[in-house]
């Protein structure tokens, strides 16, 4: 009995460490296109008040 407690226990929390390292990987995809698009508005913007 206490064995499949901690066996149920046990993989719930691997499951659950899986789903929010997924989450924080798409999450900081999403952040990074997110600066990458802002840095590059910024180069523009900057570009062109030289000119």
């Amino acid at each position: 009995m206490w064995q499949n407690l901690w066996t149920i226990v046990f993989f719930t929390a691997i499951a659950g460490f899986a789903g929010m390292a997924l989450w924080v990987t798409i999450g900081g995809f999403k952040d990074l296109k997110c600066l990458f698009q802002r840095l590059n508005e910024d180069l523009e913007k900057d570009e062109k008040s030289k000119n």
